[in-house]
């Protein structure tokens, strides 16, 4: 069957596809403006406030306090949201084509599609662990916790990875469980500390602030499999399991390559200092989709910059002006241990204070606001059910 190919009514507009509608895509799309035809495509209806799904674990937050939906928000931007697969990217054609079988044109194309589960290789992480990349992943993990958590019989618990998501699981389960008798908590590091690309402050702090409880702390030694009954480390250790969470990072999605906007497979898009890509000059990719010049770190703030970045630079290229380089703010990132401690990383820097949770708390409630302004009933209402709900469930220190 031959794919359908849409066509865009107002063909006089510059058309412009957007793949993926998180942070960076939904940033760009909101950034230009009726000039513009603008299409945006991502298969999930939901964008999704990834920086705070750790809370699912422990109830401080709940789906919908960590979901907006993308039609509106698309929609109320003047753009039409598509909600399908992209398949393939044909720069050189300007089309591109979804998992329903249809084709797309396009002037320009924005490709802001994030990552995928990286699993390094490790045998048994589909079938026997539960991974940590999305609301609906992040729930399961919370509800599966508190199945476990009834009754007194002994639990363990595993969070393979130390970086950001693994220290942030671990804080969120401590928060609501710690009281629990017979809970055997373990968080499992590849490298030699946790948190291993910044400041080894964090390290030396979440040591201190699990000692009172029954926490193990394996680093240094990579996960060799994941089977039902536990974790096999690679020096042979073998450590029981009732839940084991993933936490691995991200790997380049296969799209990246297959529209050869990546040289390599599971590699990330090179891209010049203006976001366009290396290979088309019609193709943009931001967020955590786009190989910098630079490292930058992958950050939500980051990927709101390139879209807005990256909105400004179609508009300049449609009017053949120069286009204007990214420069990423330096905007600190606040790490959450549940309710024992909040850390603010600038750099190497890093600062530790509980009371920092009021801020990221901040960040998340403002951010939330600016991406779906309070201007009709629906987003006033969900503004007022984020604020008035969470601040309810956060006001006690476990939230079971």
């Amino acid at each position: 069957m031959n794919p359908r190919r849409r066509r865009n009514s107002l063909p006089t507009r510059p058309r412009v596809a957007i793949v993926g509608a998180n942070f960076a895509g939904l940033r760009a799309a909101q950034g230009l403006g009726s000039g513009f035809d603008v299409t945006v495509f991502d298969p999930s209806p939901w964008f999704e406030w990834l920086p705070n799904i750790h809370e699912l674990l422990s109830g401080a937050k709940r789906p919908g306090d960590l979901r907006l939906p993308r039609k509106r928000l698309v929609t109320a931007a003047g753009h039409r949201f598509v909600r399908d697969t992209v398949t393939a990217i044909d720069a050189k054609r300007g089309t591109l084509a979804t998992a329903a079988g249809t084709v797309h044109e396009f002037d320009y194309c924005i490709v802001a599609v994030g990552g995928v589960e990286e699993k390094y290789g490790v045998r048994g992480v589909e079938r026997h662990a539960l991974t940590f990349k999305s609301v609906e992943q992040c729930a399961a993990i919370g509800r599966r916790l508190a199945t476990l958590m009834k009754g007194r019989a002994p639990r363990s618990v595993v969070v393979v990875g130390g970086g950001f998501a693994g220290v942030e699981a671990l804080g969120e389960i401590l928060r609501r469980y710690r009281s629990r008798a017979s809970l055997t908590l373990h968080i499992v590091e590849a490298g030699t500390r946790l948190m291993p690309g910044v400041s080894p402050k964090i390290d030396a702090a979440v040591r201190k602030h699990v000692r009172p409880f029954d926490v193990h702390v394996h680093a240094g030694v990579p996960v060799a499999a994941i089977t039902r009954a536990g974790v096999l480390l690679q020096d042979g250790k073998r450590i029981r399991s009732d839940l084991t969470i993933w936490t691995g990072g991200a790997a380049a999605p296969p799209l990246l390559h297959s529209a050869q906007l990546a040289p390599k497979p599971r590699q990330w898009a090179p891209v010049a200092a203006t976001l366009r890509s290396r290979r088309y000059r019609n193709v943009f990719v931001i967020g955590d989709a786009a190989a910098f010049p630079t490292r930058i770190p992958k950050q939500a703030s980051h990927a709101l910059e390139m879209g807005e970045c990256a909105a400004e630079n179609v508009q300049r290229a449609a009017a053949g002006r120069a286009l204007r380089p990214f420069r990423p703010s330096r905007t600190p990132l606040l790490v959450a241990f549940g309710d024992l401690d909040t850390f603010l990383v600038a750099g190497r820097s890093v600062v530790a204070n509980p009371a920092l949770a009021a801020g990221k708390e901040a960040v998340y409630q403002l951010t939330m606001t600016q991406i779906d302004p309070p201007y009709s009933v629906q987003a006033l209402g969900e503004l007022a059910s984020r604020v008035i709900g969470v601040t309810r469930r956060l006001a006690t220190r476990r939230v079971g």
